[in-house]
């Protein structure tokens, strides 16, 4: 099927652009350049553009909160923040671990009526567990903004194992943007995996297209067999302040590795942060992006991903000379104490069309692609290899 995007202006002055589009799909970067290029998005430069995301970046305007709050439809955060804080804040000090945070962003939005956004963690704040939840205006749920909308955009922000200091313009979060469910239904998926082999093994062997019942995604599975160090974990208070602006603190301050285990399981603790990795090597052709469902309790009383998102291109490259890359979770116990076992599934993958194949790919020169040979549980890029 071909989908094509085009952009217009509208003779209503309340909605000066809009974007016609034939079908329901996530916007590549040049559709989204679109959107900063006539002011939808304002306050945000070229350097933020990602294949198929805006980054975000935090401003020095930030308060530490009495508890995490939700706007009611039509209320205005500035409102809430007028009964909600405990205190102004300054990045010229940490925040203190589980400290619950509000930090407005710079970005500023004015978005067509056919437009809506969702966001999450990128990958680097949440290998730290550094827990960032997108709230906007009137809208009664994180890390959404609803069609048309115009306005400021905050975030709240919980360092969940260590205390972490963050800088102005510091990039913690990612937008997409919408038409519409761009999900691939059944049929389609099972279609495009059959012509790019979206999983495959070590050896780059496609494997079979694997889904659980009344499941959305594409099954992937836990890797505690393929390298001496499966993973990393991470205690609440364990670690000392992180700078984010550093790359290279020390790891094993902050983590402790977890060697291959002979049986192939080990007890993941209530309350503990744990760096995986999928035995699975994932591919996402430029014309697509995909998004790790980030809980379901079907696989366990665990959340498997924070950051969620993966661009086109990765593990695929421009011509799908990249035969895959396994996917880094991110994962922390709920209530209990959970055994995890090598090859048991672990997280849900669901592929979404784009609105055009992606002009930049994931790994692209052009990019800072920290993750992008990544060959197994990888930390963050604030950690110093070796």
């Amino acid at each position: 099927m071909t989908f094509s995007l085009r952009v217009c202006y509208a003779s209503r002055l309340e909605d000066p652009l809009l974007f016609v589009y034939m079908g329901s799909a996530a916007l590549a970067i040049q559709h989204i350049r679109e959107l900063l290029r006539h002011g939808a998005v304002r306050e945000a430069d070229e350097g933020s553009l990602q294949p198929s995301s805006l980054d975000l970046s935090v401003s020095g305007e930030l308060y530490r909160m009495r508890g995490s709050f939700l706007p009611q439809p039509g209320e205005k955060i500035r409102d809430i923040l007028k009964r909600g804080i405990l205190f102004p804040a300054s990045l010229t000090q940490p925040l203190e671990l589980n400290g619950i945070y509000w930090i407005r962003l710079n970005e500023l939005l004015d978005l067509p009526s056919g437009v809506f956004g969702t966001t999450n963690n990128k990958s680097s704040s949440g290998r730290i567990n550094l827990q960032t939840r997108l709230i906007a205006n009137g809208v009664p749920a994180f890390d959404y903004v609803p069609r048309g909308y115009r306005g400021e955009l905050w975030l709240e922000v919980t360092p969940k194992s260590f205390p972490v200091r963050l800088g102005y313009g510091e990039r913690l979060n990612q937008m997409r943007f919408f038409t519409g469910n761009a999900h691939l239904e059944a049929d389609e998926l099972r279609r495009e995996y059959a012509r790019y082999g979206f999983l495959r093994d070590a050896d780059g062997v496609a494997l079979p297209l694997r889904k659980l019942a009344n499941q959305p995604g594409i099954s992937m599975t836990l890797d505690l067999t393929s390298h001496d160090v499966v993973g990393y974990r991470c205690g609440p208070t364990m670690g000392r302040m992180l700078d984010y602006a550093r790359r290279d603190h020390d790891p094993r301050e902050f983590f402790e590795p977890i060697v291959r285990p002979p049986d192939g399981q080990f007890v993941m603790r209530r309350g503990e942060f744990y760096i995986l990795a999928t035995k699975e090597f994932l591919r996402v052709p430029r014309e697509f992006a995909a998004e790790m469902l980030p809980y379901d309790v079907t696989m366990g009383e665990f959340r498997s991903h924070y950051a969620g998102f993966f661009d086109p291109g990765w593990g695929y490259g421009r011509e799908g000379e990249t035969m895959g890359t396994p996917a880094v979770l991110e994962v922390f116990t709920h209530d209990r104490d959970f055994v995890l076992r090598d090859g048991q599934p672990v997280c849900q993958m669901v592929f979404e069309r784009l609105t055009a194949p992606s002009e930049i790919c994931y790994g692209d020169a052009s990019l800072v692609s920290n993750y992008y040979r990544q060959t197994g549980p990888r930390l963050s890029k604030h950690f110093k290899i070796g």
